[in-house]
C-alpha cells in the first residue's frame, strides 16, 4: 500500500503532519479546545490520548501543539529529524514533550536515541521533558482528569461565575457542596468552573462534592505541568534524562533499582505476620443447599464459616 503524505499546515507552530491523514489505519484522533489548541491536538497512541486532557487542565499551560518537528545531532554527529508528540507554552517557555511507556523509553534500543535528543536540546537551550505511562495512570490525577474533562468545553452562564466570585468575597475556601448552596449553582457548573480554571482544588486529593475549592492562588493552586513531571518515583530520573545527563547503562541500572523499591511504601500495617485469619470455610452439605436451577448454582457461596465447636 502506498504511504500517504500530508501537507504541512501553514502557521506558527503548526503540526508537521496530520496524523489522521498520514495513518488512517491506526487509532488516531484529536481534540480541539478554543484558546488552548490553535490546531487540533492529535494523538496516535493511547498514552498520548491520556496526556492531552491532563495538559489542558494545567493552570500554567497556555497553548498545546502536537507533532512539532525539530532537527538534532545524534551521538555520531549526524543530523536527524525528530517529531515531538507535543509542545506546550507555559509562562514564557515552550517545552517539547515526549510521551512514552517507561519500558519502551528505557529499552536498550531506544534509550541512546532519546539521550542524544536530550543532549542536543540542552545545548540549544530548548526545554524538553518526558511523560511516561506511570505518570498518566497516577492517582488521583487520572480520576480527577476523567471527571473534569467532561466539563472542559461546557457552556458556563456568566451569572454563575459572578455569583461564585461574590461567594468567595466572604470566605476563602469552601466545600463544593457548600458553594453550590451559597452561590445557587449546580454541581455541573462548579465542575465546569474548575475545569476552565476559574476555581482551584487540591489535586493530591480525589475530587468529590466535599472537596475544598478556592479562587486561583487564594490559597489553592490547582494543577501545574511540574506536578505531572514530578509525579511518581521516576520523576527525578526522567528530569535528569531530559537534560541528557548520564549514559544508557546508568539509566537502565537506576530504573531497575527504582522498580525494586517497595510498593506501596512501608506502613505500620505492613509488618510480618499480620492479624489472625478469619474462621476457615467448609463445604456446604446437600441439606444446606437451597434448590436452584443449574444456571443459578454458579452464584452460590462455596462454603460458610465453621463454628468453633465444629470439628
Amino acid at each position: 500500500m502506498k504511504k500517504r503524505h500530508a501537507k504541512k499546515l501553514a502557521g506558527t507552530n503548526a503540526p508537521s503532519r496530520n496524523l489522521v491523514e498520514v495513518s488512517p489505519h491506526r487509532t488516531t484522533g484529536g481534540l480541539q479546545v478554543e484558546e488552548l489548541t490553535p490546531y487540533p491536538a492529535e494523538y496516535e497512541s493511547p498514552h498520548e490520548k491520556l496526556a492531552i486532557p491532563r495538559l489542558l487542565l494545567c493552570r500554567n499551560i497556555k497553548k498545546v501543539y502536537s507533532q512539532q518537528e525539530r532537527t538534532y545531532l545524534d551521538h555520531e554527529g549526524v543530523e536527524r529529524q525528530y517529531t515531538a508528540d507535543f509542545m506546550v507554552e507555559h509562562g514564557d517557555i515552550e517545552t517539547l514533550l515526549e510521551i512514552k511507556p517507561l519500558e519502551f523509553l528505557f529499552h536498550p534500543e531506544h534509550l541512546p536515541k532519546y539521550l542524544s535528543i536530550a543532549k542536543h536540546f540542552r545545548k540549544t537551550k530548548q526545554a524538553f521533558a518526558f511523560i511516561v505511562d506511570e505518570q498518566l495512570f497516577c492517582e488521583p490525577q487520572k480520576t480527577n482528569t476523567n471527571i473534569l474533562m467532561r466539563y472542559l468545553t461546557s457552556p458556563l452562564p456568566s451569572e454563575a461565575l459572578v455569583r461564585v466570585t461574590e461567594a468567595f468575597q466572604r470566605k476563602q475556601t469552601m466545600a463544593i457542596s457548600e458553594l453550590c448552596d451559597t452561590a445557587s449553582c449546580s454541581l455541573a457548573e462548579a465542575y465546569t468552573l474548575i475545569a476552565q480554571r476559574w476555581l482551584c482544588f487540591d489535586w493530591s486529593q480525589k475530587l468529590t462534592k466535599s472537596s475544598l475549592v478556592s479562587l486561583p492562588d487564594q490559597p489553592l493552586k490547582g494543577l501545574f505541568l511540574e506536578d505531572i513531571l514530578r509525579s511518581t518515583r521516576h520523576g527525578d530520573l526522567l528530569a535528569a534524562l531530559a537534560l541528557g545527563r548520564g549514559t544508557p547503562d546508568q539509566y537502565r541500572l537506576e530504573t531497575t533499582t527504582a522498580l525494586r523499591q517497595t510498593r506501596p511504601p512501608l506502613t505500620p500495617w505492613n509488618f510480618v505476620g499480620g492479624f489472625s485469619k478469619a474462621a476457615p470455610l467448609r463445604d456446604l452439605g446437600a441439606t444446606e443447599l437451597s434448590p436452584r436451577k443449574s444456571w443459578e448454582r454458579r452464584d452460590r457461596a462455596p462454603g460458610q464459616a465453621t463454628k468453633p465447636n465444629n470439628a
